[in-house]
């Protein structure tokens, strides 16, 4: 049975279109279910319409949320099993025997009935995540309030939170009414556009904002296929299906309607630009990114450190670096005009990034300060990986020198940096997936599906949960984090220690040597492995020697373990 299964699922007894077409029939059923089920939750409130699905604080008992999310956890393994399915059948696709894909000038992408199969599903996923009667994040009620305090009441929303406007009829909604907006004055300006075209009413709002998002994640898909066929004719199916059917991406990104989807779009039009060979308009477009949220950033840096390179004359570096910049900071400086506010302007972005939540920082702090008892303060942790973050970021500044380096660096940066903040939301993964769909090398992409996977359980069982929130807080980091960590230090120690390891022999061996007597040695000479046993003795016994003088807990193992020696010797 197990074999049948395995020759089913490497498309050795079906033919891979089917086999795409019942996954894709199989999840569209599956989303279905899952777009429907909060309906047939009992007192879940209905008052509006659509019925935003908001649970009952009481008469809602404990084993009927245990049972929600235990129906959600299985629909979303279903899904994820169908979606490396059909991953699997796009990559059985093969040319006919005899031919090979020989290689070509590009020539405009054309949709076979593979490519329009699999788009055709991406779109009939993406309606039926903007009908959902339900949201699992409030973040687009803060959109919708956002944009209402720009274009109804003339306010500027990243100095003035919600409370100041309790009257409004969504200010009930949703969460994080003290705080202004964090994002960046586009996406001020896109909400307060959809806010006055929506008006007052709920559906109204609710129904235009989510398809605006929905609608540019279709664009943000389309943009992957055309950027994955200019890079390598072939990779945009399975780039495509790798986005665009991602279960973590439309039950938690798109039936939300997060913005992280409105920078994505700007970042894959910047790329885009650049195969054309437009690179001041793809800064333009990166620019933008940056504008709706700030993680974009570092890869505006690495796009311009890479047009500078790419130019031979000294004159068309200096011309294309200078004109990118000036065109960034013109259109910074031009978009933040109606809303600045000198210092204030970032004083509520300041405050939600001093925050800490279930991250990577945060357990470290909390097992360094809690159990180990050092006096390790949050700064210094954050200080810590946000310096190593910067030196990777400066690394791949230095050294991108192709478009699949920028690609490859953006993706990395992407998938890197929520690993690295105090703050973290499932969402954030949303630049990372869709910069690794254009690059689906062996080692970042098995992470960023592996992470896409642990990621729909951040939320599910914890809040309800009986354990404790310093108990939930480790286990929940542990099960989101822990396996895309663990596989990418696996993954990557394989691939560096063999190297590491071979640099020191060939050091050793040079050094073994005495005088200039051409002549092969078998090992290092003594006196160098003695510096060498030494300086490694010496690196490993420094820290340590810090660690244990700032804890007690350690102070007193190492002092037991003294003393059970000493009388080990005595006897």
């Amino acid at each position: 049975m197990w074999q049948r299964l395995n020759k089913i699922y490497n498309g050795k007894l079906v033919n891979p279109t089917i086999l795409i077409m019942t996954a894709g029939g199989a999840c569209l059923f599956s989303y279905i279910l899952f777009a429907v089920l909060p309906l047939f939750i009992p007192q879940a409130d209905f008052s509006h319409f659509p019925p935003y699905m908001a649970l009952p604080d009481g008469g809602f008992g404990l084993s009927d949320y245990y049972l929600l999310y235990l129906l959600i956890c299985v629909n979303a393994l279903f899904l994820f099993g169908l979606y490396f399915i059909a991953l699997k059948a796009v990559n059985n696709l093969r040319s006919p025997p005899g031919i090979q894909a020989a290689p070509a000038p590009y020539r405009p992408w054309r949709r076979d009935r593979m490519t329009n199969y699999i788009f055709g599903f991406t779109v009939l996923f993406h309606l039926v995540m903007l009908f959902a009667p339900f949201l699992l994040s409030t973040d687009l009620f803060d959109y919708i309030r956002h944009g209402r305090i720009f274009a109804i009441y003339g306010e500027n929303p990243l100095i003035v939170p919600a409370t100041y406007f309790s009257h409004d009829p969504f200010f009930n909604l949703g969460g994080w009414v003290g705080t202004g907006s964090v994002y960046g004055p586009l996406h001020v300006y896109a909400t307060g556009l959809l806010a006055k075209i929506a008006g007052n009413g709920f559906a109204a709002n609710f129904l235009i904002f989510k398809a605006f998002f929905v609608c540019l994640d279709l664009v943000n898909v389309a943009l992957i296929g055309t950027i994955a066929a200019r890079l390598r004719p072939g990779l945009e199916k399975k780039a495509m299906l790798f986005y665009g059917w991602n279960p973590f991406i439309l039950a938690l990104v798109v039936a939300n309607a997060h913005n992280d989807i409105f920078m994505l779009v700007f970042v894959l039009a910047g790329i885009l630009c650049y195969l054309k060979r437009r690179l001041l308009l793809g800064a333009f477009f990166i620019t933008l990114a940056v504008l709706v949220k700030f993680i974009a950033l570092p890869i505006l840096l690495v796009y311009i450190a890479l047009a500078v390179r790419k130019q031979r004359k000294l004159k068309w570096k200096l011309l294309t670096g200078a004109g990118s910049l000036a065109l960034a900071v013109a259109t910074t400086l031009v978009s933040y005009s109606p809303l600045w506010e000198g210092r204030d302007t970032f004083s509520y972005l300041t405050a939600v990034g001093e925050k800490a939540n279930f991250t990577i920082p945060k357990l470290i702090h909390d097992v360094a300060a809690g159990r180990l008892q050092l006096p390790l303060s949050s700064t210094v942790v954050q200080l810590a990986l946000a310096a190593a973050l910067v030196a990777y970021i400066m690394w791949h500044i230095g050294g991108v020198k192709n478009r699949a380096g920028l690609v490859s660096a953006s993706a990395g940066i992407a998938f890197l940096m929520p690993l690295a903040l105090f703050w973290f939301q499932p969402w954030y993964l949303t630049l990372a997936l869709g910069l690794v769909a254009l690059r689906p090398w062996r080692l970042i992409y098995q992470c960023a599906l592996l992470f896409s996977f642990t990621v729909i359980f951040f939320d599910s069982f914890w809040w309800h949960s009986p354990l404790s929130m310093d108990v939930q807080e480790t286990l929940r980091v542990l099960v989101v984090f822990g396996p895309p960590v663990a596989l990418l230090v696996w993954c990557k120690g394989k691939e560096i220690i063999p190297n590491i390891l071979e640099r020191i022999i060939r050091w050793s061996l040079e050094k073994g040597k005495t005088g200039k007597e051409p002549r092969l040695v078998d090992g290092p000479g003594t006196r160098w492995l003695t510096v060498e046993l030494a300086a490694l003795c010496a690196a490993a016994l420094v820290p340590m020697a810090i660690v244990v003088s700032y804890s007690p807990h350690l102070r007193e193992l190492v002092t037991l373990v003294g003393l059970k020696f000493q009388s080990l010797i005595n006897f």
